[in-house]
């Protein structure tokens, strides 16, 4: 992972410690650590080396994770991310259903997104081209 700024280098930083301080309290990820995680996956549309693959996307991602029987919506606006917030949408472009540890270890790169897609871990529904520019962000 490449950093752009220091910022982001200490976002990913904390984000990273607060997870092993929660992972070594209790076994199920918190919605704080699904949350920051989801702000990491928002931070990698400002990456310069994947942000000309989003120019003029438009799209609502839903997240749902039934283990914390919740559910997390990302809009994107040609290319930016408008919001990250706690809410179900009823017919979202991409719906996405993950268990909080298994987002939790394809983000810290633990877990493989394809692995995990092909053993049932993560159910993803839209459209093919949005699934794969989706890939890119996790």
């Amino acid at each position: 992972m490449v950093f752009t700024n220091k910022e982001d280098f200490l976002t990913t930083l904390i984000f990273s410690l607060h997870r092993l301080k929660n992972r070594q309290e209790k076994g199920m990820s918190s919605k704080q650590e699904i949350e920051d995680a989801l702000n990491q996956v928002k931070l990698k549309f400002d990456d310069p080396k994947l942000k000309p693959r989003f120019v003029g996307y438009t799209k609502n991602m839903q997240f749902t994770f039934p283990d914390l029987k919740t559910t997390y919506v990302i809009k994107v606006n040609n290319g930016a991310v408008q919001s990250v917030s706690e809410e179900s949408l009823p017919a979202p472009d991409i719906n996405v259903t993950i268990d909080s540890d298994t987002l939790i270890g394809i983000m810290n790169k633990t877990i493989n997104p394809m692995t995990a897609y092909q053993t049932g871990k993560l159910k993803a529904k839209g459209n093919l081209t949005d699934l794969l520019k989706l890939q890119k962000l996790l």
